[in-house]
């Protein structure tokens, strides 16, 4: 049972590991064909070839996107990762031009695992504090 713990936190770090290098072809390693992602930014999307359309729209928009995971618990089946979200907005994201400021928040990640590989992710940060670093929020 120890095995499959390793395996599940292993898949989870692997899989930040790929945002963070931007090797998305590297994602059908970790994550399922029929993945589901959900964040504020997203909504929900469907799909492996969705999914990896949607990240390298995420590091066009943020070049320097990078995940940093300070605690991560793991068992069979989930994964918790509690981390913090940082990038500079130099490209287009969800139709806004550029702001060309940065942002950093904290944010918190359940992965479900099943047949060896990444079936979902809810991804949970303020989206508020996000636009406001970013600028796009009236004072």
């Amino acid at each position: 049972m120890a095995e499959t713990t390793v395996d599940a936190a292993q898949l989870a770090n692997e899989y930040v590991e790929i945002w963070n290098d931007q090797e998305f072809s590297r994602l059908s390693n970790v994550v399922a064909e029929s993945f589901t992602f959900t964040s504020p930014t997203s909504g929900t999307i469907q799909g492996r070839e969705p999914f990896e359309a949607y990240a390298r729209e995420v590091v066009d928009a943020f070049p320097d996107f990078q995940i940093t995971v300070h605690e991560m618990l793991a068992d069979e089946q989930l994964v918790m990762a509690e981390g913090t979200l940082s990038g500079t907005h130099d490209g287009e994201f969800n139709g806004i031009s550029p702001t060309h400021e940065t942002f950093e928040v904290r944010d918190m990640a359940k992965f479900v695992v099943e047949d060896g590989r990444l079936q979902e992710e809810r991804a949970f940060f303020d989206q508020h504090d996000f636009l406001g670093q970013l600028g796009l929020l009236e004072e």
